[in-house]
């Protein structure tokens, strides 16, 4: 059976990122720390993303890493890079499609890293357990990319007679004016000929996605 990495990226891309080998590094330093501690700490990781936005999160965490520290006579630093590490390597595994990472790829992906066997089995019951839908959500409502929205859209015609005398017209001009959630205020102006175009070719853009939408091709793929 070929090498799965021969047709498949790991879910941490081809480069180790530097959180999750500094926190195999430190696993090995602290040998002194139980695996009871560990499972605390991958225990902790799930639920540092489950609960990214309460405040109360972070700081009952640090609590606990001190309390760890005190017990086990290991440095607050070091407890918080292998914590740090454990939270990075959950973040990226919940990146890709929840259809994309399978269970035995997942494994080899964290030997690779060198994670000891009972830390890959702790992250794989969490990445396919019960949670693993409402973690895949948070992140990827985390990642998503977020631009300001129409908050208010103002418009008005402008039409300016060329002498008092004359009843000609210049071009008349449509002003617009939007506001978004990001407070910026944007204005600009159309001749009315360009308006026209504006809406006819946006009728025509609309016309052509209904067409591209009753291909029976895109009805296959969906199902």
């Amino acid at each position: 059976m070929p090498d799965h990495h021969s047709y498949q990226d790991p879910f941490y891309g081809w480069t180790t990122p530097k959180t999750i080998s500094l926190c195999v590094q430190k696993l090995k330093e602290c040998n002194s720390l139980p695996f009871q501690a560990i499972q605390k700490l991958i225990s902790m990781s799930e639920a540092q993303i489950l609960n990214e936005q309460a405040s109360s999160s972070s700081s009952s965490s640090l609590e606990i890493l001190m309390k760890f520290s005190k017990n086990h006579s290991i440095s607050i630093e070091n407890l918080l890079v292998i914590f740090n590490g454990f939270v990075h390597v959950l973040r990226l595994a919940l990146k890709p499609p929840a259809a994309f990472l399978k269970s035995d790829i997942f494994k080899d992906d964290l030997r690779d890293l060198k994670f000891s066997e009972q830390i890959i089995e702790g992250f794989h019951n969490i990445l396919f357990g019960t949670k693993r839908d409402q973690l895949y959500n948070i992140i990827q409502e985390r990642d998503r990319p977020r631009l300001p929205f129409l908050q208010s859209f103002d418009w008005n015609l402008d039409v300016t007679l060329t002498t008092a005398s004359l009843s000609r017209c210049i071009e008349p001009l449509l002003f617009f004016q939007f506001h978004t959630t990001d407070n910026r205020c944007l204005t600009f102006e159309v001749p009315i000929k360009k308006f026209n175009e504006l809406r006819y070719n946006t009728a025509l853009l609309l016309k052509e996605m209904e067409e591209v939408d009753g291909k029976q091709a895109l009805k296959l793929l969906e199902t």
